[in-house]
């Protein structure tokens, strides 16, 4: 180290100072050439880079290699002084360096005499521009052709020997040719055909990597921009493929069990910042592998430097701005600290001091210190173990993302089209022209979201393959990215969340409704990219405040449209827990009950004087995703305000509005049907119901239900008419009164030309069998049992079972057909977006439903079997109990 006992005024430069904490090789140098000193400490600013090949070739002539090698350290002790002072950031570090390099490199072939033709390709760090103090230079030389080789042989080997010499002003560079075609064991210098001839024949993966960096350093620079353009191809076409991406991944493997193995498994490689877990290597790689898939269709990510392909790559869409941040900061992290770890003796080393003594050097010369609640090594290991586990955790993320893979696989946006359309048939595509036209719209242009759909279309399409519906997933893919315009950064979210994005592929591919219903509330995409979903079904209290909520401040011309929008947005939720099985087909009807119910009272507002009663699947809780509201409404106070307050609430709930339809109501099940008023006092409801119901009218009772309004009013109706629903005596003419109504429904209500038999509701087995069988027994039984007065048929049935009224096997099947059928209707809701209630009969129909249904060996003749096998069982239960 310098002498203490004499400081000059150079050495308390705060240059110098900072230099001598980082470099002992370095500040002994500068303290002995007087160059170099005034260079660290009497300079401005840096030389623009364009001046370096001025500076070297002047050097060379005052004293050849000599003196160049000599000016070589100068200028490091220049770069590193200020580096070390806080006066330039990394990248200037890396490109200064690199222009040192390129100009030396220059000047020795103008020393050496080497043919004008002659090209030095720059690869690795070199040629990324972001060279280290002591890194190697990884070269390839490049002749124009192949008629005469030697001169250019003899010049590059004198450049090797003169440049990477042993001297007493030291070595100029570490040269490692390793990366040319053959390495080792190949030529020296090759022409531009050789060098394609061999990239096309014999090149592995890695090596198509490598060329990433390539660039023209020194020489014949139009021969080189020439070697980099023709290259390109087999960098980010021919390496993009599906092997491609696993050779990078097993070389990357190779490498760090070579790390390990060299290191003989000890906590050095722990402490290896470019080789071990979460150092330069797992940037790199992560950003290279991701450069070679995407680079094909969008050459803005072909950079040579590291920290431009990542704000590239952010820029394109194809990694997200955190991890684009995080990868950033980390880089020039764990560089400086191989910055730090190199200068001390001018060494090229990569693992930190395993001596507390040698990491409490680069600590404080990275600026750390002591403190009374940490010492400056433990405050520097633990901000280093911080960049390492970030490191590693994005790029396991990054480097094993499944969508590179499917990008390498597909690369859709590359493909002819009639080799598209064979791949997309292959995928299980039925209309593969539209698919085609579908996809090439979504992956054309340069614009951030057709850059987004080419990242996220193979995966996607892969995804929607074992669907109900992946043509109209697809299309519902396209309309997604087109309604979120401004926020189409939201699906950047699925590009590193492969299960949400194979989740979207589930809900899209379910069919035409729910892709539509997230067309519309493009913001819910939260929803299914959240790992946690939607959480657990609401409760009747908090729908209410967020039905209400949705009307509250909002302008009275669109207080209607905002509670649709939040409908909407509820429903999504609901699909979304169904289709992930977190949720059975009759807390899907609670959960839709709840929300209707959760409407009616926030339309209703503040009318204190009417009371909203749910009947049928509303009353029951039961409601499926096309269900209309059975209602019925009793008023408390006068009749005309109780008619006006009525119709006011089946506009705000039916309206049809540009934001839709809520639902749709249904109000024939009150007295007289439509004939009848639209609300009714308590006593007349009593009188109707006492003096001229129908007992089909006192069978409808059973599902009465308060959902909204006034509850005291309409709990009282319910209580004084359940005594009817469920008789004390219930006599042979009632029952063939039943009877007859059930056989009237199924003649009557079945579409001409419908096969009974395939008809979910009217059908033999279908819903209407298991529920007349089911309020069969609660009407026979529900006044001496409480537990028949249930509303909701499952319900009832278990209590039928309890109570003796049905034995458990004839409940079970009756209940395993309920469920099966509420099922289906609710699968086929999601295909079509409309109500359906037969079997299909189309073959591609009823195989979209039978995957829509579980079923995955053959979908078709699953569905059709089990259908059969559950109504007909069904059917056999409800003929014992409704026709004895």
């Amino acid at each position: 180290m310098v002498d203490t006992a004499v400081v000059s005024p150079q050495q308390q430069h705060p240059r110098f100072l900072a230099l001598q904490r980082a470099s002992k090789t370095l500040t002994e140098f500068a303290a002995g050439d007087a160059a170099a000193m005034a260079l660290l400490v009497d300079g401005g600013p840096l030389p623009p880079l364009e001046d370096y090949d001025a500076i070297f070739e002047e050097a060379f002539g005052r004293g050849g290699m000599r003196e160049l090698r000599s000016e070589k350290r100068r200028r490091l002790v220049a770069v590193a002084g200020r580096d070390l002072a806080g006066e330039i950031h990394l990248d200037q570090v890396g490109r200064n360096l690199a222009q040192i390099a390129d100009s030396c490199l220059r000047s020795t072939l103008l020393a050496v005499g080497a043919p004008p033709e002659l090209c030095v390709i720059a690869m690795g760090k070199l040629g990324g521009n972001e060279l280290n103090y002591s890194s190697d230079i990884d070269l390839m030389f490049l002749a124009p052709d192949d008629s005469d080789l030697a001169p250019f042989t003899a010049a590059a080997t004198t450049l090797l020997r003169e440049l990477g010499a042993m001297a007493p002003e030291g070595q100029a560079f570490r040269i490692d040719m390793n990366l040319r075609p053959e390495g080792r064991s190949g030529v020296l210098v090759r022409s531009l055909s050789a060098y394609l001839e061999y990239y096309k024949r014999w090149a592995e993966t890695w090596e198509f990597q490598a060329l990433i960096k390539a660039r023209a350093s020194a020489g014949d620079r139009a021969l080189g921009e020439l070697f980099v353009t023709q290259t390109r191809p087999f960098v980010f076409e021919r390496a993009a493929s599906s092997e491609g991406v696993h050779s990078i991944r097993r070389m990357k493997e190779r490498v760090e069990e070579h790390a390990l193995k060299t290191n003989r498994g000890s906590r050095a490689t722990q402490h290896d910042v470019k080789l071990g877990p979460g150092g330069i290597r797992d940037v790199e790689f992560s950003i290279q592998l991701l450069q070679m898939v995407h680079g094909g269709s969008d050459p803005a990510v072909r950079c040579g430097n590291t920290l431009e392909a990542v704000a590239a790559l952010v820029d394109g869409g194809y990694i997200a701005e955190d991890d684009g941040a995080g990868l950033s900061v980390d880089l020039r992290w764990l560089r400086n600290v191989e910055h730090h770890i190199q200068l001390w003796q001018e060494r090229q080393l990569h693992v930190l001091p395993q001596d507390r003594e040698g990491r409490a050097r680069i600590a404080r010369s990275m600026g750390f210190r002591d403190s009374p609640e940490a010492s400056s090594v433990d405050r520097f290991d633990e901000a280093h173990r911080r960049v390492l586990v970030d490191v590693r955790g994005r790029f396991e993320k990054l480097f094993y993302r499944p969508m590179v893979e499917s990008l390498g696989d597909a690369g859709t946006s590359r493909l002819p089209v009639d080799a598209l359309k064979d791949r997309l048939r292959i995928l299980g595509f039925r209309d593969v022209d539209r698919a085609a036209r579908i996809l090439s719209g979504m992956v054309s242009g340069t614009d951030r979201r057709a850059k987004l759909f080419r990242v996220l279309t193979p995966a996607m399409l892969r995804f929607l393959a074992p669907t109900p519906e992946p043509d109209r997933g697809l299309f519902s893919f396209l309309r997604l990215g087109e309604a979120l315009e401004g926020r189409v950064d939201s699906l950047g979210t699925l590009r590193d969340n492969p299960p949400a994005l194979a989740f979207l592929a589930r809900v899209l591919g379910s069919g035409r409704f729910l892709g539509d219903v997230l067309t519309q509330v493009p913001e819910e995409l939260a929803v299914i990219a959240d790992p946690d979903g939607p959480g657990p079904p609401k409760d009747r209290e908090r729908l209410v405040r967020e039905a209400a909520s949705s009307l509250g401040w909002r302008d009275p011309s669109a207080r209607l449209d905002g509670l649709r929008r939040f409908k909407r947005r509820e429903t999504l939720k609901v699909g979304v827990c169904d289709l992930a099985g977190t949720v059975e087909v009759d807390e899907v009807g609670r959960w839709l009950s709840r929300l209707a119910a959760a409407c009616l009272e926030a339309a209703l507002e503040d009318h204190g004087d009417l009371a909203v009663i749910g009947m049928g699947k509303l009353g029951g809780e039961e409601l499926n995703y096309s269900s209309d509201l059975d209602v019925m409404f009793v008023h408390g106070g006068d009749t005309a305000a109780g008619e006006k307050a009525a119709e006011a609430l089946l506009r705000a709930i039916g309206e049809v509005t540009p934001e839709g339809q809520a639902f749709r109501v249904d109000a024939a099940l009150r007295p007289e049907g439509k004939s009848g008023p639209l609300s009714r006092s308590l006593d007349s409801y009593l009188e109707y119901y006492r003096r001229w119901a129908e007992p089909w009218e006192h069978q409808a009772l059973i599902k009465a239900r308060v959902v909204a309004g006034n509850h005291d009013l309409g709990r009282a109706l319910i209580e004084q008419v359940r005594p009817l629903a469920f008789p004390r005596s219930f006599d042979a003419q009632a029952l063939a009164q039943m009877r007859h109504l059930k056989a009237r429904m199924e003649k009557e209500r079945i579409p001409r030309g419908v096969d009974p038999r395939r008809h979910l509701k009217m059908g033999p087995g279908g819903l209407a069998d298991i529920e007349f069988s089911v309020q069969l027994l609660q009407r026979l039984h529900g006044s001496e049992h409480e537990g028949l007065r249930a509303r909701a048929t499952l319900t009832a049935l278990d209590a039928a079972v309890e109570t003796g009224s049905i034995d458990s096997e004839s409940a079970r099947r009756l209940s395993e057909a309920y469920r099966f059928l509420m099922l289906l209707r609710n699968r086929l809701f999601f295909m079509t977006a409309r109500p359906v209630d037969a079997l299909p009969t189309k073959p591609e129909e009823l195989e979209a439903a039978g995957i829509a249904m579980g079923f995955k060996n053959q979908p078709r003749q699953e569905l059709e079997d089990g259908y059969l096998r559950v109504t007909r069982r069904a059917r056999k239960v409800a003929q014992s109990l409704i026709y004895g």
